[in-house]
This record gives structure tokens, C-alpha cells and sequence, in this order.
């Protein structure tokens, strides 16, 4: 699943958090799905037990149906899959699209603040929204997600190990500024 994502590490770099979208995000093709199945099914039991003249119409109706609802259900499945997100050792990472690819990275350390969105809906199925604002209040969410607590848990505690690192370092490189300087 997340190849872009394992092909975009840098050196040194790991992934902690692998991420997905709930399926209630294609709710709206399963549901359509589901329609054209019991309509494919209801059209080729009407062929065969009540209307025999029609046949070979409703037969291929039935038919054409069910070869729908496969279509519909594989447009569904490419839709949830077309997105992957990461949370790695320094940043977090989304990939949209399948021919048309953007890759949205967020440096860690950039992040200042992670919301966490959940209706009483969402609870009772399990998924919500992460959103994450970052230096100069740009926000980016992540809508109907797995498990949004565990993501914005991890995305959190990163955070939060990672300012004494990155104090030390800018520490670092303002005193080796201050020595090239004299």
C-alpha cells in the first residue's frame, strides 16, 4: 500500500504510522452497488418466474446489472485505496491519486497543533478527522480515517519528541553561526 510513501523516505527516516481510510469514505458505492445487485437479481428472477414472454430482455437487464454493480464496487474500492498516508520518524505524508499524483509532506517539526474531529456517527463506525496546523496556520486534514485517536496520538507524541531535538540542534547551528561570524 504505501509504496510512494516508502519510496519517498529519506535516509535515516522510518515509518511509524501506516495509514487508511475508513470504509464508510465509499459508503455511497457500496450502497449503489448493493442496488444494482438486487436489481440485476430481481430482474433475471422476474425472466425465468413471472413474465416468461420478456424473457431474454429482463434476462440481459439482470445481467447488465450485476456487471454494474461489480464496476461500481471495483470504482469504490480504486477510490479508497487512491489515498495513503504516513506518519514517519520526521514528518507526515499523503498521497492522492492514482494517474495523477500529489504527495502532500508536513515537517513535524512545522506542525503546532493537532485537531481531532468525531461525530457521535462517526464514533459508533469508527473513523473521524485528524487535521493539522502547522507554522503560519495552514491547516491540513485527513477526512474519514481509521482509527483518527491512534493517528493523532502518534502524530502528537512525535511532535512532542522531537522539539528537544530540534532545540539542540538549532542551538547547535546558532553557535556555529556565531563562531564563523567572529
Amino acid at each position: 500500500m504505501a509504496n510512494y510513501i516508502k519510496q519517498s523516505l529519506e535516509e535515516g527516516e522510518s515509518i511509524i504510522l501506516n495509514g487508511r481510510l475508513h470504509w464508510s469514505y465509499i459508503f455511497r458505492y457500496i450502497f449503489s452497488s448493493l442496488l444494482f445487485t438486487v436489481g440485476g437479481i430481481v430482474a433475471i428472477w422476474l425472466a425465468y418466474y413471472r413474465y416468461p414472454l420478456y424473457k431474454n430482455e429482463l434476462f440481459y437487464a439482470g445481467i447488465a446489472c450485476l456487471v454494474l454493480a461489480f464496476f461500481v464496487w471495483i470504482i469504490g474500492r480504486i477510490v479508497r485505496t487512491r489515498t495513503e498516508f504516513a506518519v514517519t520518524s520526521s514528518r507526515f505524508v499523503q498521497k492522492d491519486g492514482i494517474f495523477n499524483i500529489k504527495m502532500t509532506e508536513i515537517p513535524l517539526a512545522r506542525i503546532e497543533t493537532v485537531n481531532f474531529y468525531q461525530s457521535l456517527w462517526q464514533r459508533i463506525i469508527g473513523t473521524g478527522c485528524v487535521e493539522m496546523i502547522g507554522s503560519g496556520g495552514t491547516a491540513h486534514q485527513v477526512h474519514c480515517i481509521e482509527e483518527p485517536m491512534k493517528v493523532r496520538k502518534v502524530i502528537s507524541a512525535s511532535i512532542k519528541a522531537k522539539p528537544e531535538n530540534i532545540q539542540k540542534t538549532s542551538n547547535t547551528q546558532i553557535v556555529q553561526n556565531d563562531a564563523k561570524e567572529c
